[in-house]
């Protein structure tokens, strides 16, 4: 089995709290039709093809609130996963570290993170919006890996959405499903002793 030199974080519903998804996944119990058309709406936030004031504005139409509540819900909703955050330096004193997103930017990366905090925390950062390709689409994956110097099965990829996870072990990644904090480092844990 192939070494792990790089670790690809995902950002929302590993690192910060997606309160956006949870709102579709919520919708989807009592209004499928809604919630799938919020998820495309995201989706193409994700993908860079809608900017974020129209993402807002679609899911406030969804929803029936303004843009702003839906901005200020966004915003508030997200809360940073501090026991994780805290792991990255040590990781990245024996590995390359890599933040992979679905987001419509870096900058929108920027604003929920400290100043300079992602440089600090990874040595590469890819966002969905800017390079025009969204997870699980293959060529992210080997982008982000590409832009580590290492090769894509020399990553291990934690993401808290099955489909992405999928998507890293296809490009030949070794991927964890995050569900908390403790099991996903466990889980980590294993992989790098391999």
């Amino acid at each position: 089995m192939t070494k792990i030199k790089a670790i690809i974080f995902d950002c929302f519903g590993v690192l910060l709290a997606d309160v956006l998804r949870v709102k579709a996944d919520e919708l989807a119990a009592t209004h499928p039709d809604a919630a799938e058309n919020f998820h495309a709406v995201l989706r193409a936030g994700d993908r860079g093809i809608i900017a974020p004031q129209e993402v807002a504005e679609q899911v406030g139409n969804i929803l029936g609130i303004s843009t702003e509540e839906v901005l200020t819900m966004s915003r508030e909703g997200e809360v940073k996963n501090l026991a994780l955050i805290a792991e990255i330096p040590k990781l990245r004193s024996r590995y390359k570290v890599a933040m992979l997103s679905n987001i419509n930017g870096r900058a929108w990366l920027d604003d929920r993170f400290g100043d300079g905090e992602l440089d600090r925390l990874f040595d590469v950062v890819v966002a969905s919006g800017d390079v025009g390709m969204i997870k699980p689409e293959p060529g992210i994956y080997e982008l982000t890996a590409e832009r580590l110097g290492v090769a894509p099965g020399e990553c291990v990829m934690i993401d808290d959405l099955l489909k992405f996870t999928e998507g890293a072990k296809a490009v030949g990644m070794q991927a964890i499903q995050f569900h908390t904090t403790a099991q996903a480092l466990s889980e980590l844990e294993t992989v790098l002793e391999k």
